[in-house]
């Protein structure tokens, strides 16, 4: 690792006359000498102060590692488990480049290759991606963000907002309100609508500017407004099960495993509380990438179990792949 040295240089000179003009002797005015090594000891002192505040202040590759981490924590709530679990190949990785530069390497469970580049003076960071197959060739993204922000703090607190969902009880079924969510590394403000299924017995936060709204007895539907509503892409949908959770579990894992690599793991839900989660993000075999990811969370309940399943192309996976985490985090469970 390089390390750059900061040198502040102070030069003083200090010229004296010998003798102060008529009128200085008049009124009485003193000046007192200053000896060069009173003023050598001085410009030392203030050197060391100002040298010691500056590199106190640099980042260095662990700070910037794990502010990294707090960042991609917060920004994705499942990445913490998926990094800890043998079921992901998912990595950090910390260098500094020729530029000085500390380069922050994120491996994600799609395949992406994501570098994160650290001013260590200013934290400033710009971003940039790789995608095996898909983008050769690294490229910047407009993901800008100051790493100070996230230093010194958890993953929770880096990703505490204005969640869609704080105030749910007081909503009415189609009210619409604002929030903010971390999407793509950046706050965004989005316009959500409350839904509310009594026969379902959900209600859930959804993004109407993005998602267009499909409501049945038995079935909540929100589905990108760019796709086929007849055959879409990129869509959440909300289902119950009179079965109870291992069976329906054990059944969807099935279901799941004849196209994909699935992994199984537990959360806990801000609004719904203890829930499921089935990932479906790799192919069977593990030698590619599907182009279509899915995702499902299971809600046990007195009566059975709710079904949220999220399904997204992969080069949406960081767009509506982690909306959908934020709409299932809205979720409350009404029966």
């Amino acid at each position: 690792m390089k390390k750059k040295a900061l040198l502040i240089a102070c030069s003083m000179v200090l010229i004296l006359s010998g003798c102060g003009s008529e009128s200085e002797k008049e009124v009485g005015v003193q000046m007192e000498a200053i000896s060069p090594t009173e003023t050598a000891q001085e410009v030392t002192g203030s050197e060391t102060q100002s040298s010691d505040m500056i590199s106190s202040d640099i980042i260095t590759e662990d700070q910037a590692l794990e502010a990294i981490k707090s960042y991609c924590f917060a920004n994705n709530p499942d990445l913490e488990g998926m990094a800890e679990s043998e079921d992901y190949t998912v990595y950090f990785d910390v260098s500094t480049n020729e530029a000085d530069e500390i380069v922050v390497l994120y491996r994600s469970y799609t395949g992406a290759q994501i570098r994160y580049y650290v001013n260590p003076t200013s934290g400033d960071v710009y971003v940039t991606e790789l995608v095996p197959g898909i983008i050769d060739n690294e490229q910047k993204t407009d993901e800008t963000f100051n790493i100070r922000d996230y230093m010194n703090k958890s993953a929770e607190s880096a990703g505490t907002s204005a969640a869609a969902g704080d105030s749910m009880v007081s909503r009415k079924d189609g009210e619409r309100f604002e929030g903010v969510i971390m999407l793509e590394g950046t706050e965004e403000t989005v316009n959500y609508e409350h839904a509310v299924n009594d026969a379902l017995g959900v209600e859930i936060d959804y993004e109407y500017e993005a998602l267009a709204r499909n409501s049945q007895s038995d079935k909540e539907s929100f589905i990108s407004i760019y796709d086929d509503a007849s055959n879409p892409w990129n869509y959440l949908e909300i289902t119950f099960s009179p079965e109870n959770i291992d069976t329906v579990v054990a059944s969807i894992s099935d279901e799941l495993s004849k196209e994909y690599e699935i992994s199984t793991d537990t959360y806990e839900l801000d609004k719904a509380g203890a829930c499921t989660v089935i990932d479906a993000s790799a192919a069977v075999g593990g030698k590619e990438m599907p182009k279509h990811l899915q995702k499902v969370f299971l809600i046990p309940t007195s009566d059975g179990t709710v079904i949220g399943r999220a399904h997204y192309h992969i080069e949406a996976a960081e767009g509506f792949g982690h909306s959908f985490d934020y709409m299932m985090n809205t979720l409350g469970i009404i029966r």
